[in-house]
């Protein structure tokens, strides 16, 4: 188990996507809800308030299920965070100029980077899952 210091926080995830992006970290968090299935589940921090984050968790490689009785359960994860970001180009601009549906128009230089880029949502892929 990783030490205090190696977790992140799912607001500190979401504070630093651009940076932790598609690297090996800890998440520590709430389960917030989980699928039927046990496939997917919600992560949030402490008690969940509108507009606070929520982050979506697969199992990588659907490797194993969650527990499906576990909401409220404390958790920490392995793996690794996928940041889904907003396309700034709007529908009526794509139409303008003749851009079709699934590709994206030049950004802004201002927004060319990925620190720039407007987080919609985060995904993780965890390895591994410890409950507590």
């Amino acid at each position: 188990m990783a030490t205090a210091s190696d977790q992140l926080t799912v607001s500190q995830l979401t504070e630093k996507i651009t940076d932790l992006e598609k690297q090996t970290i800890s998440l520590t968090g709430t389960i917030a809800g989980a699928c039927k299935s046990g496939c997917k589940m919600w992560l949030i921090e402490g008690n969940y308030k509108k507009g606070d984050p929520v982050i979506l968790v697969w199992a990588k490689d659907n490797a194993f299920k969650f527990r499906t009785d576990a909401t409220g359960t404390k958790v920490m994860l392995k793996g690794f965070a996928v940041g889904q970001y907003i396309d700034l180009c709007a529908i009526e601009k794509k139409q303008a100029e003749g851009i079709k549906e699934g590709e994206s128009c030049p950004k802004p230089e201002a927004l060319d980077s990925n620190k720039e880029k407007q987080l919609e949502s985060i995904t993780f892929f965890a390895t591994s899952v410890d409950y507590y």
